[in-house]
């Protein structure tokens, strides 16, 4: 009979000692979930730009050849739509290309003769296209460096040997210029602060 008692007891004894073990389990694994949770990041993501970088610079190459060095590009809104103002130049000729950037047609695109001052820039502000990080993670990186907010404009260029994006964020009332390698995509750093006054 004591036996009988005995192998009753013993999924008792066994399920009591597992019980403390799945509630840990429990425990570290909400643990990890809410530590998870609280070191995520907000960062913007240009959703209103369906047209990528890389296609805008093939529009402005498929127009003006590969020849066509980029110099600057802007993506800003005008007309309550997107738009990439792509300007390059090479030995003979500056070109620009407005593109659309939600649906990636050409609005317009001109062709001058390079004048004579302009033409050590063909050589000095050359920008790589096949280096250039995405528009995503440029904006991720500036919006970053103020601590949040939405990227809203961006404008390439060559300053001081360097190739960077000056992206500009808003965050509630304020608005900042950060300054982001176009090649590596680490922000550099933020140039302007502007406060909003929100009483209008």
């Amino acid at each position: 009979m004591k036996k009988v008692i005995l192998l009753l007891l013993a999924p008792l004894m066994l399920a009591g000692c597992q019980a403390p073990e799945s509630a840990t389990e429990s425990s570290v694994s909400s643990s990890s979930t809410s530590q998870q949770t609280s070191t995520k990041t907000t960062v913007a993501n240009p959703k209103t730009i369906k047209v990528s970088l890389a296609t805008a610079i093939k529009r402005y190459h498929k127009q003006f050849g590969p020849h066509a060095a980029i110099s600057e590009i802007k993506v800003e809104r005008e007309n309550g739509r997107y738009e990439y103002d792509v300007s390059g130049l090479d030995q003979q000729y500056e070109y620009e290309m407005v593109i659309n950037a939600n649906t990636g047609k050409v609005l317009r695109h001109s062709r001058e003769n390079l004048e004579a001052d302009d033409q050590d820039e063909q050589t000095t502000s050359q920008i790589d296209p096949n280096q250039l990080t995405t528009l995503t993670k440029i904006s991720e990186a500036a919006t970053k460096k103020v601590g949040g907010g939405t990227a809203v404009e961006w404008s390439l260029d060559h300053e001081n040997g360097e190739i960077l994006w000056e992206v500009k964020v808003n965050k509630g009332t304020q608005t900042s210029e950060v300054q982001v390698n176009a090649y590596t995509g680490k922000a550099v750093r933020i140039v302007k602060t502007e406060t909003t006054d929100d009483d209008d």
